[in-house]
């Protein structure tokens, strides 16, 4: 690969927290009035920042690494279907296979240490219009897994893994990976879904391992939340 481990880090660090999160997400609370973490609005926000994080990640790879997609991994075509179709199904399996071996476990284990029962915090807003629950879906289903899977598989996890194998690609993108997946709750809960996040990242990794196509990832994440957010949508 081209860039570096620290060159990718420095790179996300800059795109998505100071860039993305920071500036345009910053500029887009303040225009939108919101006071709140739980304010619905919330995820109009998510979208500009995560369109600007792809955004930037993609103008550092055009500008700074020619041929960048056939080294990430970027294949369309009979192949992009063939991927697609491939990480679709995976991400179909994937979800029970966390939920069921990952999740059961762990929360037995977070509850056992802190006393009191834990579960996952509520990655969404609550009271969500129709209009805003559309934009949720656009933002889980379609625009996150393209980022996510753009920096956290195709950027960090390809620099670690052609350098020092698999498993430590995995493990310490899947690390990185969860600790994004921040919600405030009881520590318990906001750890057991980290945690659990980080088992998923070293899932999608595995993915990206066997297809070596980005296009995989994106149909894998992109199946597993659309699964998530239809059981958050359709408890409430």
């Amino acid at each position: 690969m081209d860039w570096s481990v620290w060159e990718a880090l420095l790179v996300g660090l800059f795109a998505n927290l100071v860039l993305a999160q920071a500036l345009f997400g910053g500029i887009a609370y303040a225009l939108l009035g919101i006071t709140s973490t739980d304010d619905p609005k919330t995820v109009i926000v998510g979208v500009i920042a995560d369109v600007a994080w792809i955004g930037c990640t993609l103008l550092w790879l055009q500008r700074r690494h020619a041929g960048w997609r056939e080294r990430v991994g970027v294949f369309f075509g009979r192949r992009g279907l063939r991927d697609g179709a491939f990480g679709a199904i995976a991400g179909a399996l994937l979800y029970p296979l966390i939920a069921v071996a990952v999740a059961v476990p762990l929360t037995v284990l977070f509850g056992a240490l802190s006393g009191r029962d834990a579960t996952t915090p509520d990655q969404l807003p609550g009271n969500l219009s129709t209009a805003e629950a559309a934009v949720t879906v656009i933002l889980a289903v379609f625009i996150a897994p393209i980022a996510e899977e753009l920096f956290f598989r195709g950027v960090l996890f390809r620099s670690i893994r052609d350098r020092r194998g698999f498993w430590l690609g995995a493990v310490a993108s899947g690390l990185l990976f969860g600790s994004v997946h921040y919600v405030p709750a009881a520590w318990q809960d906001t750890v057991l879904l980290q945690t659990i996040m980080v088992f998923t990242g070293i899932g999608l990794a595995w993915v990206y391992e066997r297809r070596g196509n980005l296009v995989a990832n994106v149909a894998t994440h992109m199946v597993f939340n659309t699964i998530g957010v239809a059981l958050i949508l359709t408890s409430r």
